[in-house]
């Protein structure tokens, strides 16, 4: 899942997503540097842990209350 698509989802911008992820806040992917010396991050986003921090729910699932 790419950070626009995350960033719509939750209602945020792409940055808000980046930077939680950088940070750790963000339980629902990672971001990581290819090298040391690099300064761009990669992403990745784990679209089944977004919907379930995002409250979303597809056809068959629901929330446990």
């Amino acid at each position: 899942m790419k950070v626009a698509e995350a960033a719509r989802l939750l209602g945020v911008t792409p940055t808000t997503i980046r930077i939680g992820l950088q940070k750790g806040v963000f339980p629902f992917g990672v971001a990581f540097k290819m090298d040391e010396h690099n300064k761009n991050y990669k992403y990745v986003i784990y679209p089944g842990k977004l919907k379930e921090y995002a409250g979303v729910f597809t056809e068959g699932e629901y929330q446990n209350d």
